[in-house]
């Protein structure tokens, strides 16, 4: 055991929360879309490239940052983190052009750059190797949870407190979780400064570059789908509109259930096997959905099934990067992120594509396509 906290459960509480204010404000803009729209005078699709912005800045900031300050203290990035996410957020909030909401954007997405393999790598050093799993769990866990109240939140902030004042809010509260991280969480081993030479060793290694590889091509899998979720679910499973917001609850429900399965598991059949059963059960929800009557309780079930399946992986993964190889973490879990974000942009615009060009009967097949690649990518990493 490399070190313990005093009382590690309220440390990894306060890392899920890094998760949680990190979620919440990169997907801000989606419950905003509309004031923030007519606040700065640009179109909703200008609004939603906030997004892109985001997402492409994180997965290039994530793995250069390490060559920098990788050995520095986590908790001391982790607070520079959430001070630059307040900054950003607090920037988009008070820009007057879009310009400056890009920026603001980009500065958000440094910040989370850090503050998420930071957070990971600190929670999985605060207890012993044979309680990785359920600690990374417990910190993942802020995601999670962020992915159902997060654009409601938002939403019904905007609605009563108009946008700036929302995203004011999020950068206070981000503040405020920097200052519980600075007395609660303890400082941690720290990891090694990486190399540009060390990121393109491990992207041309053939065991690590396919096991980062799963993430993306996971991730690229979710999107091609959920980015046009809503008409997916009207045009293909004939889903009554009125009925979507409860849909999107469910499958947030079913994203909660899934994290806590696989944290109170991965300990003890280890992360391979959660992992597998992960991909094949996602990739399984995607042809069901194809090939499903058009039910409405059918179409619950698999849209749960779906988050559940899909939310078992991540937990895992990181824990098993991190124990291929223990004293590249930092560096692993940053390019991990890095995966996340670029396989959500991959996905998103992918799906697009296949909606615009094709039609709603390719995107389950898209996305069990990238799932496929998931496990393939899996399989070579376990040579």
């Amino acid at each position: 055991m490399e070190k313990s906290a005093p009382n590690p459960n309220i440390a990894l509480a306060v890392l899920s929360a890094c998760y949680f204010i990190l979620a919440v404000a990169s997907l801000s803009v989606i419950g905003l879309l509309v004031p923030m729209a007519e606040g700065l005078q640009a179109t909703e699709s200008e609004i939603a490239y906030l997004v892109a912005a985001f997402s492409i800045t994180n997965a290039l900031a994530a793995p250069l940052l390490q060559t920098v300050v990788g050995n520095w203290d986590r908790r001391r990035l982790i607070l520079i983190g959430l001070t630059a996410m307040a900054a950003g957020t607090a920037l988009t909030g008070i820009a007057q052009h879009y310009g400056v909401a890009v920026a603001g954007r980009m500065i958000l997405a440094v910040g989370a750059a850090i503050v998420g393999p930071m957070a990971s790598a600190a929670g999985a050093a605060l207890v012993d190797v044979s309680q990785r799993g359920m600690a990374l769990g417990k910190v993942f866990a802020g995601m999670t949870v962020a992915t159902v109240l997060g654009v409601p939140l938002t939403a019904i902030g905007g609605d009563f407190l108009g946008w700036r004042a929302t995203l004011l809010v999020i950068a206070a509260c981000a503040m405020l979780i920097a200052l519980a991280v600075w007395v609660v969480v303890p400082e941690t081993p720290r990891g090694q400064r990486a190399r540009l030479a060390e990121i393109w060793n491990i992207l041309t290694d053939r065991i690590l570059a396919p096991a980062i590889s799963v993430t993306a091509f996971q991730m690229a899998g979710q999107l091609a789908t959920y980015a046009v979720i809503a008409v997916y679910l009207i045009e293909w499973l004939t889903f009554p509109a009125a009925w979507l917001p409860y849909a999107l609850m469910t499958f947030g429900i079913g994203g909660i259930m899934g994290n806590i399965f696989a944290m109170r598991m991965i300990d003890r059949v280890g992360p391979d096997v959660l992992i597998l059963a992960s991909l094949i059960g996602t990739g399984s929800v995607f042809v069901a959905l194809q090939i499903a009557p058009t039910i409405a309780w059918v179409t619950f079930l698999l849209l749960g099934s779906w988050a559940g399946a899909s939310m078992v992986l991540f937990a895992p993964q990181q824990s098993r990067l991190i124990g291929m190889r223990p004293d590249m973490a930092n560096l692993l879990l940053a390019l991990n992120g890095s995966a996340v974000y670029g396989g959500m942009a991959v996905g998103s615009a992918v799906g697009g594509y296949v909606y615009a060009t094709a039609g709603v009967f390719w995107l389950a097949p898209t996305s069990a396509g990238f799932v496929l690649l998931a496990l393939f990518s899996f399989l070579l990493s376990k040579r």
